[in-house]
Order: structure tokens, then sequence, then C-alpha cells
């Protein structure tokens, strides 16, 4: 981790810190609208159509954000580790402005590039077939 400076690996810290501190409220709210009982006023079919819909968006945007919490997490325990900031594929050093722009990056850039290429590749091969 020698590339970062001390300070903008405590920058990013802050940031990552910061982000799981707000997920994890979004989420203790997500249980609590959630697990409130229904409406006594259970209304109409299309009513109970909106809620359940409603109901659906809310669950997938909680999926979400308990999956963007893992990345978080991961993120922190690789600083823990000294592992933070190194591309999984290549072992090279990724830049700081890619780390502030997504602090929970694997992948340099370019690596990124190649795994996209690479499932394009074959998603195209499946469909041919």
């Amino acid at each position: 981790m020698d590339h970062l400076t001390k300070d903008q690996l405590a920058r990013l810290k802050q940031r990552l810190e910061d982000e799981r501190s707000s997920l994890l409220r979004r989420e203790l709210e997500h249980r609590t609208e959630t697990t409130a009982p229904p409406s006594p006023d259970v209304g109409d079919q299309q009513d109970l159509a909106a809620n359940e819909a409603a109901q659906v968006a809310q669950l997938s945007i909680a999926d979400h954000e308990r999956s963007r919490l893992r990345e978080v997490e991961d993120a922190l325990a690789r600083m823990q580790a000294g592992t933070y900031g190194i591309c999984e594929d290549t072992e090279e050093e990724i830049p700081f402005e890619r780390l502030w722009a997504q602090p929970t990056a694997r992948l340099t850039v370019e690596a990124q590039e190649i795994r996209e290429r690479e499932a394009r590749e074959r998603a195209e091969l499946r469909e041919a077939y």
C-alpha cells in the first residue's frame, strides 16, 4: 500500500466508514418499515397491488444496499489486511483517483475493461448457440 499516502488512505477509510454508517442506518429504517403492521384500512385491490409493488421496490432497494454494504465492509477488511488498492487481477496499484471515485474498487480500470469485454464475448457466444 505504499502508493497511497497516509492522508489518502485516511480519507478513503473515512469515506468508507461514512458510507457504512449511512447504509446501516438505512437498513435499520427498512427493517422498521417492513415490520410495521398493515393499515387497518386495507382498501381495494388497486390499493393492495400498489402497496405490494411498493414493498417489492423497497425490498429490491434493501437488497442492493446490503450488497453495497458487503462491498464497503470488504474494502475496509482489505485496508486492515494491507491489500487495499491492489488490483485483484494484475496486482498493480489502483490509482488514488479511481479509489476516490469508487472506494470499493478491486480492479484497475484496464482490468475492469478486460473483464467486461470477456463477459460480453461470452454472452455473445451463448447467444450464437
